[in-house]
């Protein structure tokens, strides 16, 4: 007997059009009392933290908006890569145990208790920001009562709706990762509806008033379902969306291109597992057990909250023209004023390096480097990496123009970078178009450093100039990220970069370093040598001390040296930002280590290593954290701070405004919770993202190279 055709999807409007047929007959928390938490745990304790931003009614309305839609990305994005790796190694090896002593299948059970618990929480605090909102007169409508007027008003402004009815005892048709849908059940059918731009999904309406006003399609079309389906008996609607793993898996040997097969699998990741069901409802229905069933996902897969889905959508009403108030005051990254005249900037730098602190300093300052770079008739290469960058990128069109002027540029585009794949395939492509040799990626390592060299030519000698950073060339996350980034050209650091460079160009072992720290080579090694030696001076009666700052600490080496450390009485501070495996505080153990977390306005994103080093006082700066990926699957550097003046300023402003923070930091205890640091009076309040911010208005750099005032001296507070 012949097979018979799929249904296939057709539009919203066709469907009402044609008419519809009639009816057819019938916690555990991540502590285990051993030396490290779970890496996993730990991770939804921070976002846990960032869920607390959104909760503060101290935070304007829209930034409390925008930090419960942060909670779901981040969400969403942990389970497409760490919930599907640790599923995956609970099916091939149920036995294996994790560094903290779990098994995979003990991770998947502490983690669905904890998000159950954390999306709870976010559900309430979604309610009480709506609320603020609707009281500054920005209304999000997410529950919809009898309104003839308004339904007109949502009829006429619905975005492109596809559907499909089928039998109950016919599959569901493919569902794309992270679209949101709507699933209708009849007596003996079911529909699905599927909203094509998810952005789409909140329609704005005319404003009532005064107000501006905002629907959630998704939850007005599973209230009005039956409008749609008049033929039929709607049994129950509702949201959902499903999520996917989003590991991509291709072979560095394979006959096709590395790009050729990134692109395949990026295509593939909408056919891949199934890792999370998330359905918008007040309770479980036969309906979302039915799509369990007919999606393959087991009951630990299913997650039902009365939420809407996929809060990022909501976080366009942040644009919206409203009071000051709603939102914090905008930034104003500041250009330091040696470097306000780009023509200047080589001779700026052969007088002395210059640190940026983003977003406080101008990421302009940086692409101007490399627009100088490009028009220079004295330059004659130009070296760049890119991890991530923006769609339109100023700086991918410096490097551009500069291959136009016949310069040889050299570029490192990582198409690896998970979720950036395509777009940076596109820009090796056009790269590759304008005249810049691309790099062929290197298969088994991600390449993660953030450099960028210049070479000039000046008294017969090639002249290395550097920009040497701890985040991505990108100028949408410099605004909102935190990282650091130093302009040189040190003779020595100009040559070891090269020398990076030229090995990663022409697939070569990396070479010996005397100035950088390069994973995979010596990462590792000199920053368990560097702790150490803090141990052997602390025991030799002298005075050690480690400083960190970084966005995960995991490696198991690393911190049995900083237990090492401390239980020698070496004073470890560390400022970690989400993951820490780490256990601060124990007698006999951490006892003189403390962790300490900023969750603030910005994404702290910088990574900084100080050791007193018997007061020789080694600073360097990193692209890395210390996690095993970091220093053995990636290529990473991290790079010394020489000028006594910005070694000062990083220790005594930077860290010690981050690890004085009594308004937006936490304190990790003991027994693995985080709780906020005690705040003093207004008087001694330190805010570390503020104190920063009042200095670059100040242009403090120029009085700190110039004049080599103390850094602790202009420690600001906020008012």
């Amino acid at each position: 007997m012949p097979s018979q055709p799929p249904p296939k999807w057709i539009s919203l409007a066709e469907h009402l059009r044609a008419g519809a047929p009639a009816a057819r007959a019938p916690e555990a928390g991540a502590l285990l009392g051993g030396r490290l938490y779970n890496r996993d745990l730990s991770w939804l304790s921070f976002n846990e933290r960032v869920l607390e931003e959104a909760a503060d009614p101290s935070v304007p309305a829209l930034e409390r908006l925008r930090f419960a839609a942060i909670v779901s990305s981040n969400l969403d994005e942990f389970f497409m890569i760490r919930v599907a790796e640790i599923a995956n190694l609970a099916r091939r090896f149920p036995a294996r145990r994790f560094a903290d002593g779990m098994r995979a299948r003990q991770v998947l059970a502490q983690i669905r208790e904890r998000v159950l618990r954390q999306k709870g929480r976010q559900a309430e605090v979604l309610k009480e920001i709506l609320s603020a909102l609707a009281r500054e007169g920005i209304v999000i409508l997410t529950d919809f009562t009898a309104d003839r007027s308004l339904d007109r008003e949502l009829r006429a402004h619905l975005p492109q709706i596809q559907l499909i009815v089928r039998r109950s005892s016919e599959p569901l048709p493919r569902l794309h990762g992270g679209g949101i849908q709507v699933f209708v059940r009849f007596p003996r059918e079911y529909a699905v509806l599927h909203i094509i731009d998810r952005e789409a999904r909140l329609i704005r309406l005319p404003s009532s008033g005064h107000a501006q006003r905002f629907a959630l399609a998704e939850r007005w079309l599973s209230d009005r379902a039956q409008e749609f389906f008049p033929g039929r008996e709607v049994v129950e609607a509702f949201p959902f969306k499903v999520l996917r793993d989003a590991d991509l898996r291709y072979r560095p040997d394979d006959e096709e291109t590395l790009e050729e097969q990134i692109v395949s699998a990026v295509e593939r990741r909408g056919r891949a597992k199934i890792v999370r069901l998330e359905v918008d409802s007040p309770e479980y229905s036969e309906g979302a057990m039915f799509l369990a069933t007919a999606l393959g996902v087991d009951s630990a897969g299913i997650y039902r909250f009365d939420l809407p889905l996929d809060l990022r959508t909501l976080a366009t009403v942040y644009g919206a023209k409203t009071g000051a108030r709603l939102h914090y005051a905008p930034i104003r990254p500041q250009t330091p004023e040696p470097l306000r005249r780009p023509q200047e900037i080589f001779a700026v730098l052969r007088r002395h390096d210059v640190l940026l602190h983003h977003p406080y300093d101008s990421f302009d300052i940086v692409v101007k480097f490399l627009e100088r770079a490009a028009r220079d008739p004295r330059v004659t290469h130009i070296f760049h990496m890119v991890y991530r960058t923006s769609r339109a990128s100023p700086i991918m069109e410096a490097l551009k123009e500069a291959a136009r002027r016949g310069k040889q540029v050299t570029a490192y585009i990582e198409i690896k970078a998970r979720f950036d794949e395509i777009n940076n395939v596109r820009w090796a492509a056009e790269l590759r178009k304008a005249g810049v040799r691309v790099v062929r990626p290197l298969g088994g390592y991600k390449v993660h450093s953030k450099l960028t060299q210049v070479l000039r030519q000046e008294g017969g000698a090639a002249v290395s100039y550097l920009h040497l950073g701890t985040g991505n060339y990108h100028p949408g996350t410099a605004r909102q990220y935190t990282d650091l980034g130093l302009l040189t050209c040190d003779e020595t650091l100009g040559r070891e970069v090269t020398a990076y460079c030229e090995a990663l160009a022409g697939r070569r072992s990396l070479p010996a370093f005397d100035d950088l720290l390069v994973a995979p080579k010596n990462l590792h090694s000199e920053i368990l040598r560097l702790t150490r030696e803090e141990t052997r001076i602390q025991r030799a009666g002298g005075s050690g001390h480690v400083i960190a700052k970084m966005n995960s600490l995991v490696d198991p080496d690393i911190i049995d040296a900083l237990y090492e450390a401390s239980a020698a009485g070496v004073k470890v501070d560390l400022l970690v930002r989400g993951i820490c495996c780490l256990r601060p505080g124990m007698p006999g153990l951490s006892e003189n280590i403390r962790v300490l977390s900023v969750v603030d306005r910005f994404l702290e994103h910088s990574r900084i290593f100080y050791f007193r080093s018997g007061g020789k006082r080694k600073v360097y700066l990193s692209s890395a954290d210390w996690m095993p990926r970091n220093f053995y699957s990636r290529f990473e550097t991290a790079f010394p701070i020489k000028d006594p003046a910005l070694k000062k300023y990083i220790r005594e402003v930077i860290l010690a405004n981050g690890l004085a923070d009594n308004v937006k930091g936490w304190a990790l205890r003991p027994d693995g919770a985080y709780a906020r640091v005690q705040r003093p009076s207004s008087a001694d309040e330190i805010r570390s993202q503020f104190v920063f911010e009042v200095l670059a208005g100040k242009h403090y750099r120029d009085t700190i190279l110039e004049h080599r005032i103390k850094p602790a001296d202009m420690i600001q507070r906020p008012s």
